[in-house]
């Protein structure tokens, strides 16, 4: 299968075709579902702390939440990586309760072999991505792109699923039912609920617990995943629409616009003026 160099991202998905650019996903947010595809050589990487290496034909399956470190890849590593914000997913594929079962077992089963079949699926899929993305942006293109990313994640689901293991009784660990809900609750609210105890008491449970539960299932804090929520919800306001600052601010909880910007400096690096203006030069280049 040849190497696809294809790069996009539109804030719902992005693919890379370098190990180079992918070191970016650190700043696209952690809600992401993620995928590498060795096409040649070999990758070693730390998930959740776990040494693991992933070889030709193997696939790399990260759920929103998994932590990568020390990534180091062979001289002749070749590989297609891309993936999918949490929330479209959900809102595209998510519907269907047995893809989340898939995505808990990947959290605990992070490699998969592919056989040659699953390779040149994977090689038409992406070749795809490629016309698409060398043709131009017309209509419908978005959505285009967006039912390629699904197709690719059915398929993905796929080779998990056949290689599961059924659990002995049948049933989701608790922890991962309420971070599945936790995580619906996240976007569906947009980021704009900022508080664990709103969350917890729409679950029905403690904030302890919830907390609890959610580092257990993901190993980030429930908070962490909140800012997250806010930040990309915030920012996806910021790029994309001419609402004012201070509604903005107030339509996330914000008492006052030099909270709001603290904020957003924090987590995005500028003010909220400088990252739209920012971001509407990197429109027009």
């Amino acid at each position: 299968m040849e190497q696809l160099q294809v790069h996009y991202s539109d804030g719902d998905m992005v693919i890379f075709g370098n190990l180079a650019d992918f070191q970016q996903v650190e700043t696209m947010g952690a809600g992401m579902i993620l995928s590498i595809i060795v096409v040649d050589g070999r990758l070693r990487i730390d998930i959740g702390g776990l040494p693991t290496e992933v070889r030709t034909h193997d696939m790399l399956i990260c759920p929103p939440g998994t932590v990568l470190d020390n990534l180091f890849s062979s001289p002749d590593f070749r590989g297609l990586i891309f993936g999918m914000s949490y929330a479209k997913f959900r809102k595209t594929v998510g519907t269907d309760d047995s893809l989340w079962s898939v995505m808990m077992y990947a959290r605990e089963h992070p490699v998969y072999h592919m056989t040659d079949a699953e390779m040149r699926i994977g090689s038409h899929i992406f070749h795809l991505f490629r016309e698409k993305l060398a043709g131009p942006q017309d209509y419908y293109y978005k959505e285009v792109m967006q039912s390629l990313m699904v197709t690719a994640f059915y398929e993905i689901s796929v080779i998990i699923k056949r290689n599961m293991v059924p659990a002995g009784d049948g049933h989701e660990r608790r922890h991962d039912v309420i971070f599945k809900q936790f995580l619906s609750l996240l976007s569906d609210a947009d980021g704009r609920r900022r508080n664990v105890e709103d969350y917890a008491r729409a679950i029905c449970i403690s904030p302890k617990h919830l907390s609890a539960s959610v580092r257990r299932a993901s190993g980030r804090s429930a908070l962490s995943w909140i800012h997250e929520y806010t930040q990309e919800g915030i920012s996806r306001q910021l790029r994309n629409s001419d609402r004012p600052v201070k509604e903005i601010a107030a339509d996330y909880g914000f008492t006052s616009l030099s909270a709001f910007g603290t904020f957003v400096r924090t987590r995005l690096g500028v003010s909220p003026r400088e990252y739209r203006a920012r971001k509407a030069e990197e429109a027009k280049a």
